[in-house]
């Protein structure tokens, strides 16, 4: 088993997983992606868009990951993982306003 733990191996299991289909949007008011755009960005993250990680502000104290894509426009990622790690929650997903 994977330790999730790591950037490396969150990011092979968000690959995963997102390929399968096995995503949902955290509810905001700022818009999200579409799941296609969404599939296509994350298809191109690498390790080098990792920003940080830490614990989600909502009380649960699941691990989040924050990456930053960087390919024309860059997107803020951060998610988390749900479901005993078989679906990824993306908390934010849009432009990067930095």
């Amino acid at each position: 088993m994977s330790d999730l733990n790591s950037p490396e191996d969150a990011l092979a299991k968000l690959r995963t997983l997102v390929r399968e289909g096995n995503f949902e949007f955290a509810p905001r008011k700022k818009s999200h992606v579409t799941s296609k755009l969404a599939r296509i960005i994350v298809d191109t993250l690498s390790i080098d868009h990792y920003n940080s990680m830490g614990f989600d502000y909502d009380g649960t104290g699941d691990l989040v990951f924050v990456f930053i894509s960087d390919d024309g426009i860059r997107y803020y990622i951060k998610f988390k993982f749900i479901n005993s790690n078989t679906t990824v929650k993306f908390i934010s997903f849009h432009e990067a306003e930095f």
